[in-house]
């Protein structure tokens, strides 16, 4: 009996360590978290050497991020600059703008960024490093750093509630609404002035390099038992337990594979319906397939997705 318990509890621990191994591997900050909203942007940027914690182990999601580091993130993240190339990069040889010392870390990249026309700065001469930067701020940093953006149209109808077709941003928004970079609330808003985390930053980023290799980003609801036995717009009955979904455009019958963003988890689900039609939703997923990476009461979530079979 003694020696039952003694083999029971050797792979006990051995178990608590295989799960704390996996822990380790999975969670790459250790105020990182599966369930936060930029769970996976943030571990997957990460693993691909785009951003960087703090030296205690930290990432700080929910912290403001400042215009000298946003800044760095941004330009590395769209390879208009290398880590190799700007470590190479002596310091300035004067002061880039009034409030930037050319002995400061960030002296290189604002230098940089401005000799690339990325940045002008503020018409006062200053920069301002070490002030919170806003959504709109960093869109425009961002975008003219990829340099090949082709920009959509500027209308009433491919804008937010809250951006305006003569905003010196709207074209930006515009991008990022047609790449689903943001997070978009039920009237329709972005809150443009609002000071970034970084967090969001991350989120931006990863949505902006995962647009490019054919995916796709919004919100997923899902619909069920009051609907059920009902028909679909491509004469399915629908099966609220079945793997399917709704979406405005993709042919029925197209094979879909969707990532709740906050966990990482995965379901293949096929296009049966149309919609949904709320503002920033880009699928409805039948119950099955929402519970299947969300829990019922999420709700709606933010997802990708990328079609895997035509």
């Amino acid at each position: 009996m003694k020696n039952i318990f003694r083999i029971a509890l050797t792979i006990f621990f051995l178990l608590s360590l295989a799960n704390l191994s996996i822990a380790e591997e999975v969670l790459p900050f250790s105020d990182l978290y599966i369930g936060h909203k930029n769970f996976v942007a943030i571990s997957t940027l990460k693993e691909n050497g785009v951003i960087e914690g703090y030296d205690d182990g930290s990432f700080r999601p929910e912290e403001k991020i400042n215009r000298a580091e946003a800044l760095k993130m941004l330009t590395l993240a769209s390879e208009l600059l290398t880590k190799e190339g700007i470590n190479e990069a002596d310091q300035p040889e004067e002061n880039v703008f009034t409030d930037v010392v050319r002995s400061a870390w960030y002296a290189k990249y604002i230098s940089a960024a401005k000799d690339k026309k990325v940045i002008n700065g503020y018409d006062d001469g200053t920069f301002k490093p070490s002030e919170n930067i806003n959504l709109m701020e960093t869109l425009k940093i961002y975008m003219e750093s990829l340099r090949t953006i082709n920009y959509p149209e500027t209308t009433e109808e491919n804008l937010f509630a809250d951006t305006a077709t003569d905003s010196w941003y709207s074209r930006y928004a515009a991008l990022a609404k047609e790449r689903g970079l943001l997070y978009i609330s039920a009237n329709n808003s972005i809150n443009p002035d609002q000071e970034l985390t970084r967090g969001y930053l991350a989120e931006i980023i990863y949505r902006m390099q995962g647009y490019e290799k054919g995916d796709r980003f919004g919100k997923a609801t899902f619909y069920g038992e009051a609907f059920n036995g009902r028909g679909t717009a491509s004469g399915d009955t629908f099966d609220m337990n079945a793997m399917t979904a709704a979406h405005k455009t993709l042919p029925f019958d197209t094979q879909v594979q969707v990532t709740n963003l906050a966990n990482g988890k995965t379901v293949i689900v096929k296009i049966n319906d149309r919609g949904p039609y709320g503002p920033g939703r880009v699928l409805d997923l039948s119950e099955g397939a929402f519970t299947a990476i969300a829990s019922r009461g999420s709700g709606i979530i933010d997802i990708k997705y990328s079609i895997i079979e035509d």
